[in-house]
């Protein structure tokens, strides 16, 4: 009986592991960034960061950085810090609407509390509105799109990698379009969730790849006339998911065909972007248990033969 024992225990632990490593995957964040005060419906909670169910899009409230009243944009580095773009400044439909600018902040994705402030994201002396940010997997480096709210006539659209200890960017190229969004696909592909201008809103939208190096498109689908203002794309299977912004729902998005798979509704929290966080993974020291385990019913065996 002991032998059984021994050996269900032993078996209890090996499930218990293989349980946890079947649970370890990825969490899927959020950053508030909607239409503001007094808009119909009013958005809720802006500025803040949320954790998002992949299943139904219920949201949970991870924290609100000091001082910040809207986040465009999230990203997760390679070492799992969270940096976020702000923008302050009036939203303002048709263009051009009075300059706005971003601050580059660093975010504690655990309590949503504000870890640094780097000041305004600046490209040859001149504040930028961000639109969305990317890290790219393999180098670590960040990417920023700028916004419809980017001062100048051609200033929306344009892609940059971006300094992550002094916020200064670099261009890298124009993507064409007014509107956009940006995620890195596991393999490295950059998408781009793009539209162009329709008096107050956006037309034409589409999910591009786009050439990390100059922003040159080098794919582009239709997505059915919906505009993805929110991308990320998961690490752990690739899939693409996308947010419509002011509206809350979320959709997951064939690259092949464009076409949109609903997952829910944020309701309130709408979601400026998205980015994934790897959970824990078990640690060894449970195999080792498992060791100990079979270790001491051999011992117990050998024993009892012995006597």
């Amino acid at each position: 009986m002991r032998i059984l024992f021994v050996v269900a225990v032993t078996a209890a632990a090996f499930l218990a592991v293989a349980s946890g490593q079947a649970s370890a995957g990825v969490i899927m964040y959020g950053g508030l960034g909607g239409h503001g005060v007094g808009a119909t419906p009013p958005s809720q909670d802006d500025g803040s960061l949320v954790i998002i169910d992949q299943n139904t899009a219920a949201t949970t409230l991870v924290g609100h950085p000091a001082g910040v009243t809207r986040l465009t944009g999230i990203a997760f580095d390679l070492s799992g810090d969270l940096f976020g773009s702000t923008l302050v400044g009036p939203i303002l439909f048709p263009p051009p609407p009075p300059p706005s600018f971003s601050d580059l902040i660093e975010i504690n994705p655990d309590n949503g509390s504000l870890i640094k402030d780097f000041g305004p994201i600046t490209a040859s002396g001149t504040d930028l509105a961000i639109a969305d940010l990317a890290v790219q997997p393999g180098t670590g480096v960040l990417y920023g799109i700028s916004a419809p709210q980017a001062a100048g006539p051609t200033a929306a659209g344009l892609l940059y990698t971006i300094d992550t200890t002094t916020g200064l960017a670099t261009l890298v190229g124009n993507t064409g379009h007014s509107f956009g969004s940006i995620a890195f696909a596991p393999d490295g592909t950059l998408y781009m969730s793009a539209a162009d201008f329709a008096g107050d809103g956006p037309m034409n939208p589409a999910l591009l790849t786009l050439d990390p190096t100059n922003a040159k498109t080098l794919t582009s689908i239709s997505t059915n006339n919906d505009f993805f203002g929110a991308l990320g794309i998961r690490p752990t299977d690739g899939v693409i998911f996308g947010g419509t912004g002011d509206t809350g729902d979320i959709f997951t998005i064939d690259p092949a065909t464009g076409g949109e798979t609903p997952v829910g509704n944020t309701e309130l929290r709408f979601a400026g972007d998205l980015d994934f966080r790897a959970t824990p993974v078990p640690e060894p020291v449970s195999l080792g248990l498992v060791s100990a385990g079979l270790a001491l019913g051999l011992r117990w065996r050998t024993k009892r033969r012995l006597n």
